[in-house]
C-alpha cells in the first residue's frame, strides 16, 4: 500500500459508507473499516488521519472549456461591467498593460448587456473604440454573441453580402454590419484568429489543472476544439508532453465540434478512435453539435415566439434534416454526440434526430444533450426512454432566474431547469460548469442544485423548489453521472477496489452539512490516478 486514509467518512458513491482507503499505485486497493485497511500498511506506507473529513469519488465536470478557461485568466476580463464605456475603459488598460505584438488578435469575454442601463449590446463601435489596431472580439458571457471591430470583420472576410447558414450578421438600415455578430458566423470569424500551438497548449493546461484540482477536479469533458481552441493532432501531442513528466492534474474527455458533416469525415473519421477511446489521460469524448443559441442573446430557438419579443423564436441553426444526417452519422460511427439545446424547439429536434438515428441503426451511445434548460414532460420522457443523458449547469440557475419568467412565461417556466423530473425519470445526469461561463468549483454546482437559489420574485428563495435535488443526487452529478455518461463505470465514479485512485477530500461532509454551507466546504486534497494533485 502507498497511501492509506482513515479515521474518516468515505462515501463510496455505491450506497455504502466505510471510514478507510488505502491506495496502491494508481488504483483504489481496499475500502474498508479502520482496522481492516490499516492491518495492510507497509513499513513505507504513508497513513493519513482524515480526523472526520470526508473522501468522495474525484469530481468530473461534463461540460466546460478548458482552453477558454485557460485563455481566461489572461484575456481582457469583461465580467460585472455595467456600460459600454466601461468595455471600452478595461480595454484600454488590458492594452495598456501588455506588449502586444503588431496584428495580435484581443479577445474579451464576459460582458452581460442585461446589467446595462437601457440593456443593450454593444457592437462594432465599441470594440473600435478600444482599438483599429488590433483584430478585437468581445464576447458576451454566454460565448454566442460578440462585438467585432473592422479589422476583425475584415480578416473574416465578412461585409454586407455574407450569408453563413445558422449564424448572424447585424445589419444597419442601410446593410452595413454593426459588428455584432451571432452564433455560427461569430464561429466564423474566430477561425480567422491564429491557432493555439502544442507548447501553449500544453502550459495551458498544467497550469489551469492545477488550478482545477484545487477545487476538487479530477476530470473535465471539454470543448477545445472550437473555433478558438486547437486541432487535436496538437492536443494529442501537448498530452503525451505532460504524461512523460507526469504534470497531468485532471483527465480530459475531449468534446469535438464538427457542425457539418464534411467536417466530421475529414477531421473526425479520418483518425481511428472513437469515443471514449485513447490515453488514460486524453479521450475523444463526444461530438458536440449547437443546435441553437442562448436565453439571455435570445438566441435559443423556442418552439414559441419569447414571451417578452413577439416574433421572436430564437436561431435554429439547422434544419431538422441536417440534424438527422448529422446524428445518424456520428451515431453509425459509434461516436457519442452532444447537443447544445438550450430552446425547446432545440430540444425537441435532437430528440427526433436521435430516434431516427436510433431506430435505423440500434445500439447504445447515451447521446447527450447539452444544457437542456428548456422543455416538457413529454420531452423529458423520450429521452428516457432512449437512454439519453444530459449535461446540465447547476450554476445557471442563479444567473438565469431573473430572466426565465419574464422571456418565457410561467407555463414553459414551470418545466424548467427540471433536474430532479429527469433523474426520477431515469435520464442520466452529469454536472458542468460551462466555464468560463460559470465557476468551475464543483462545490459551488452542488450548492445550486440543492438550494436552488436564485427567485426573482423573493430575494433568497429557491427557484422552483420541487425540481432541488437531495446532497447524494447532487454529489452524483459530479462523479457517478460523469462515469455512465462516458461508459466509465468499471473505472471511475465510485470508491472501490480497482478502480482508479481518483478521490477527493472535504473538511465536511456535504449530505449531512447544512445546505446552506455546501458551497464553503474547503477541499483538503484531490488525487488523480495515485498521485496527490492538490494537498492544502
Amino acid at each position: 500500500m502507498d497511501i492509506i486514509f482513515y479515521n474518516g467518512t468515505v462515501r463510496t458513491m455505491t450506497g455504502r459508507t466505510e471510514t478507510a482507503l488505502a491506495v496502491a499505485g494508481d488504483r483504489i486497493a481496499l475500502v474498508g473499516s479502520d482496522e481492516a485497511v490499516l492491518a495492510r500498511a507497509l513499513p513505507t506506507t504513508r497513513r493519513i488521519d482524515l480526523q472526520g473529513r470526508c473522501v468522495l469519488p474525484g469530481f468530473v465536470d461534463t461540460h466546460m472549456h478548458l482552453l477558454l478557461t485557460g485563455l481566461g485568466m489572461q484575456i481582457l476580463d469583461l465580467r460585472g461591467v455595467t456600460s459600454p464605456e466601461e468595455i471600452v475603459a478595461r480595454g484600454r488598460a488590458y492594452m495598456s498593460e501588455r506588449d502586444l505584438q503588431p496584428g495580435e488578435w484581443i479577445f474579451g469575454f464576459g460582458f452581460d448587456h442585461n446589467l446595462f442601463d437601457p440593456p443593450v449590446l454593444p457592437d462594432g463601435a465599441v470594440a473600435e473604440a478600444i482599438t483599429s489596431d488590433h483584430p478585437i472580439v468581445l464576447d458576451r458571457i454566454c460565448g454566442h454573441v460578440a462585438a467585432a471591430n473592422a479589422l476583425a470583420l475584415k480578416l473574416a472576410g465578412f461585409d454586407g453580402t455574407t450569408e453563413i447558414p445558422g449564424g448572424v450578421l447585424d445589419k444597419d438600415g442601410n446593410g452595413r454590419l454593426t459588428g455584432v455578430v451571432r452564433e455560427a458566423a461569430l464561429d466564423r470569424l474566430k477561425k480567422a484568429a491564429p491557432r493555439f500551438d502544442r507548447a501553449w497548449v500544453a502550459a495551458t493546461v498544467e497550469r489551469t489543472g492545477k488550478h482545477l484540482a484545487a477545487v476538487g477536479l479530477t476530470g473535465v469533458h471539454s470543448d477545445d476544439l472550437a473555433a478558438v481552441g486547437t486541432d487535436w493532432p496538437t492536443l494529442q501531442g501537448a498530452f503525451r508532453d505532460l504524461e512523460a513528466r507526469d504534470a497531468l492534474s485532471v483527465r480530459l474527455w475531449q468534446e469535438w465540434e464538427a457542425p457539418r458533416p464534411e467536417d466530421l469525415r475529414r477531421d473526425v473519421l479520418s483518425q481511428p478512435l472513437r469515443s471514449f477511446q485513447g490515453s488514460p489521460w486524453l479521450k475523444v469524448g463526444n461530438i458536440k453539435l449547437l443546435a441553437d443559441g442562448s436565453l439571455g442573446a435570445r438566441t435559443a430557438w423556442l418552439r414559441e415566439d419569447y414571451s417578452d419579443d413577439p416574433g421572436n423564436c430564437g436561431v435554429a441553426v439547422y434544419a431538422q434534416e441536417e440534424l438527422d444526417e448529422l446524428v445518424a452519422l456520428c451515431h453509425e460511427n459509434d461516436l457519442q454526440v452532444a447537443c447544445h439545446a438550450i430552446g425547446d424547439g432545440a430540444l425537441a429536434a435532437f430528440v427526433s434526430a436521435v430516434e431516427k438515428a436510433g431506430a435505423a441503426c440500434p445500439k447504445a451511445l447515451r447521446h447527450r444533450v447539452v444544457h437542456c434548460q428548456f422543455g416538457d414532460r413529454a420531452l423529458y420522457e423520450r429521452m428516457a426512454a432512449l437512454g439519453m443523458g444530459a449535461d446540465v449547469q447547476p450554476a445557471f440557475v442563479p444567473s438565469d432566474a431573473p430572466l426565465v419568467p419574464s422571456r418565457m412565461g410561467e407555463a414553459r417556466t414551470a418545466e424548467s431547469y427540471a433536474w430532479k423530473t429527469l433523474l426520477d425519470l431515469g435520464v442520466v445526469l452529469g454536472g458542468g460548469s460551462d466555464s468560463p461561463v460559470e465557476s468551475f468549483a464543483p462545490l459551488w454546482g452542488i450548492h445550486c442544485a440543492v438550494n436552488r437559489p436564485g427567485n426573482p420574485e423573493e430575494a433568497g428563495a429557491p427557484f422552483l423548489p420541487r425540481e432541488a435535488l437531495s446532497p447524494e443526487e447532487a454529489l452524483s452529478l459530479y462523479t457517478t453521472g460523469p462515469a455512465r455518461l462516458a461508459n466509465a463505470e468499471e473505472e471511475l465514479g465510485t470508491l472501490e477496489a480497482g478502480k482508479l485512485a481518483d478521490l477527493v477530500i472535504l473538511a465536511a461532509d456535504p449530505v449531512t452539512a447544512d445546505p446552506g454551507t455546501i458551497k464553503d466546504i474547503p477541499v483538503v486534497l484531490t488525487m488523480a490516478g495515485g498521485r496527490i494533485t492538490y494537498e492544502k
